[in-house]
């Protein structure tokens, strides 16, 4: 989304830099009309001052429109890093809370962001097999049966809410019908 952002901003700029050029056309020929040819009066005249003056208009909209989509932008940039470290922070203390020892917490953040065992191995230099040995240890602390259970399990007490009628992990479904 950042990268879809900073383009449209990029378009933008490139719009107000041709409507810049227009301008300063316009500009160059009213004077060159009232100075030259004293044709001030004419209607080409009036015509050239109107569109003048509507492309200055359209030119100072842009520019306001892009500072407040910059500032958008920024806003948004800093609310995503602020969230993003308290959502580290958040599953940080709950590995804490599992008595995680350091290569485990690195094994279950590459576990997090989806990584496989190849990838992990592969990115801490061990055998994959050592990988999936600290990934059962992992597990088994967090009292969790694999890796998709194990995501879930971390993201679960993140959660605010749930959408209506979605059981939590403290819920079961047994026949259609909630049971607590």
């Amino acid at each position: 989304m950042k990268a879809r952002a900073r383009s449209i901003i990029l378009q933008r700029i490139l719009s107000l830099a041709a409507l810049v050029g227009a301008i300063l056309f316009f500009v160059y020929d009213i004077v060159a009309d009232w100075l030259y040819e004293e044709g001030y009066g004419t209607f080409h005249f009036l015509v050239e001052f109107v569109v003048f003056v509507g492309v200055s208009v359209a030119l100072v909209t842009g520019l306001r429109d892009l500072r407040r989509m910059r500032m958008r932008l920024n806003r948004e940039e800093r609310r995503n890093r602020l969230l993003s470290t308290a959502l580290a922070a958040n599953i940080d203390k709950q590995m804490d809370l599992w008595n995680f020892t350091p290569s485990e917490k690195e094994v279950a953040w590459f576990i997090i962001k989806g990584y496989r065992f190849s990838e992990i191995a592969r990115t801490r230099c061990v055998k994959e097999s050592t990988a999936r040995l600290q990934a059962t240890s992992l597990y088994a602390k967090a009292g969790v049966g694999g890796r998709a259970e194990f995501v879930a399990e971390i993201i679960q007490p993140l959660l605010i809410s749930t959408p209506d009628g979605t059981p939590t992990r403290d819920e079961s479904v047994v026949g259609g019908t909630k049971s607590r």
